[in-house]
């Protein structure tokens, strides 16, 4: 099976905390909740600097090497395997700086690290932070997180962002959690100097918004909504996301698997079936989506990793969660 866990020192990029579930493959170490954060950022494979050179290339002109001094490579501290070819001007945040900034935050209290990891070799590396307490949902459970990630290839900015777990199947929800300017999420491009305070500041971290959701998230659990209601909201769900240039009729999408998938969970297949909260919800067929996206689409678990925080599941759980909220409407 090919991963996009980062497997280049031998063992699995990916660390979680000791008491949890195992996550995706059972993969990774488990770490004492409490540690420091180089316990944590050794555990998960990140004691590594990305360090940086300029390109070299033989120039067959001259027959001898050369410099492009506007393009820098830049690789691992610790294998020496490339991550990507970046701009002169690229800045990059370290490892030791994603871990760094969590830990300032657990010892104001009310932080703990959850998971730490890298993909793709480590050119994508993030950190889940809980924050908090639970929310009872009627009979559901949630938990809120902050999430901070970057990459070493261009293809993301750094990013923080608050997110939700239903507590009795790990799925995210996205957008759920705002900062007092309406953000859901703080990003900071790779030409600009990443600061932790202003991040903290950005994010609005006293969670002025938690309890916001938690009364909407309760309007979802008692919203009943019939047949009709759930194939009008999986056919909006659906059409941004269908291929570029191509007409779908309705009855096409109802064909498609994700539309039959998220009908089959809502009907009673999804986990956590039988709780009030779920059943004939809008708050269920919220998560029987939610549960497709983190879970079940796509061929490989650590795909869908990489695709529900960052990729098109992530985008499509944001549109989601606004279709719930439009619902309330």
């Amino acid at each position: 099976m090919a991963h996009e866990l980062d497997f280049s020192t031998g063992q699995a990029g990916f660390a979680y905390a000791s008491g949890s579930d195992k996550p995706w493959h059972g993969l990774g170490q488990t770490v004492d909740p409490s540690a420091d954060t180089q316990t944590w950022r050794k555990a998960a494979g990140l004691d590594w600097q990305a360090l940086r050179a300029p390109v070299s290339y033989q120039n067959e002109v001259t027959q001898r090497p050369q410099t492009f001094a506007e393009k820098h490579v830049l690789y691992r501290s610790d294998t020496g395997l490339p991550l990507s070819v970046v701009s002169a001007d690229y800045r990059t945040v370290q490892p030791a700086d994603i871990l760094g900034f969590f830990g300032e935050l657990a010892q104001s209290g009310g932080f703990q690290i959850e998971t730490v990891g890298s993909l793709k070799e480590g050119r994508r590396i993030w950190a889940l932070a809980r924050v908090g307490e639970n929310a009872r949902i009627l009979d559901d459970e949630v938990a809120p997180f902050l999430l901070l990630a970057t990459s070493f290839d261009g293809s993301m900015a750094t990013l923080a962002k608050f997110t939700t777990v239903r507590v009795v199947c790990n799925n995210t929800l996205q957008a759920s959690l705002k900062n007092d300017a309406g953000q859901t999420q703080v990003t900071i491009s790779h030409q600009a100097i990443f600061d932790p305070a202003s991040v903290r500041a950005d994010l609005g971290i006293a969670l002025n918004s938690w309890e916001g959701f938690k009364m909407q998230a309760g309007l979802m659990a008692t919203r009943k909504i019939n047949d009709t209601e759930v194939d009008n909201w999986l056919l909006e769900l659906f059409e941004p996301f269908m291929p570029y240039g191509q007409d779908y009729s309705p009855e096409q999408v109802r064909k498609s698997k994700g539309y039959q998938r998220i009908t089959e969970l809502f009907n009673g297949e999804q986990l956590g079936s039988g709780q009030d909260a779920i059943d004939g919800t809008l708050w269920g067929l919220l998560h029987a989506t939610t549960q497709y996206l983190d879970h079940e689409k796509g061929r490989i678990q650590d795909n869908r990793l990489n695709a529900a925080w960052f990729g098109p599941g992530a985008k499509m759980k944001e549109h989601a969660y606004a279709l719930a909220e439009k619902a309330l409407a």
